[in-house]
């Protein structure tokens, strides 16, 4: 390098933030004053009724905060953003492939030039291999949302529910030959249970910076976008579903997806895969077809 040219800075690269470790640490805590609240009791010592009802609902929180809380970090440590220097974010889609919606979220990430990551269920996956053929060949990702979508999902044993995982992704890669190597949890509801079994079957939990909740009911267009606005800036991972469950349940992913389509133009951002978001470089960044 010539003499008095100052040296490059080092490139800075992105930075996985995970679900942090308090809410596991008070968690801990909690457990540890009702082990010693029940053992001084059995001791015969007189311990304040007070403390004992402060105990067991500081208890009773920790577990509600780790099963409905993806950044508590009590039953496990979800990705939940990127820090980057890079204007980009990641938009995810769960609960499809739905032929009634994935069609036209597809349609609008194309004409946008975006590329999102599509975390499918399985069973809708093998209904419709031809939609999976479309969001690969459109130039986005897939993601694991499990077989089945069951509300009970956390209640099953790890290794069987570990098998219906690697059930999923194998379908995936048969299907498209795209592995994958995230799973999100339905519902986004964690437990130690499906930590522990996405662990065996070698996926990484993903959660969200913000979520939609498009697929609620009573849910409105105005309502979705003002929750995933806050978080439009660089590094997120926002959530929306490109298929419905439920009866009553309907699906505002597509009028959500253009209004937040015409918001990241404004701010100068673009969505990439999940992938790509974490890589060093983002090549490829824009979708086929892009300028």
């Amino acid at each position: 390098m010539p003499s008095g040219l100052p040296a490059p800075e080092p490139a800075t690269l992105p930075v996985p933030v995970h679900a942090g470790s308090v809410g596991r640490w008070l968690a801990g805590t909690s457990l540890l004053s009702g082990i010693a609240s029940a053992g001084a009791a059995l001791a015969g010592v007189t311990v304040p009724a007070s403390w004992l009802v402060g105990t067991g609902a500081a208890m009773a929180a920790s577990v509600a905060a780790g099963v409905a809380w993806q950044g508590s970090g009590v039953f496990a440590r979800p990705l939940l953003a990127v820090r980057t220097p890079r204007p980009e974010l990641a938009l995810t889609f769960d609960d499809g492939p739905d032929p009634r919606f994935t069609p036209a979220v597809l349609e609008l990430l194309a004409a946008h030039h975006q590329r999102a990551t599509f975390f499918v269920i399985g069973e809708r996956a093998q209904a419709h291999p031809e939609l999976l053929e479309a969001i690969v060949r459109g130039g986005h990702a897939l993601g694991n949302h499990s077989w089945r979508h069951a509300y009970t999902t956390n209640l099953v044993a790890p290794r069987r529910l570990a098998e219906e995982l690697r059930q999923t992704n194998a379908l995936l890669e048969r299907a498209t030959g795209q592995s994958t190597r995230w799973f999100r949890a339905p519902v986004g509801l964690l437990s130690p249970r499906l930590a522990a079994a996405a662990r065996l079957a070698e996926l990484q939990l993903v959660g969200w910076s913000a979520s939609a909740r498009d697929g609620v009911a009573a849910r409105t267009v105005e309502d979705a976008v003002r929750r995933l606005e806050p978080s439009l800036r660089p590094g997120a991972i926002l959530t929306l579903h490109d298929g419905a469950l439920g009866g009553r349940a309907q699906v505002i992913a597509p009028q959500v997806l253009a209004r937040v389509l015409e918001r990241m133009a404004a701010r100068g951002l673009r969505s990439v895969t999940l992938d790509s978001l974490l890589s060093p470089s983002s090549p490829g960044s824009a979708a086929p077809g892009a300028s």
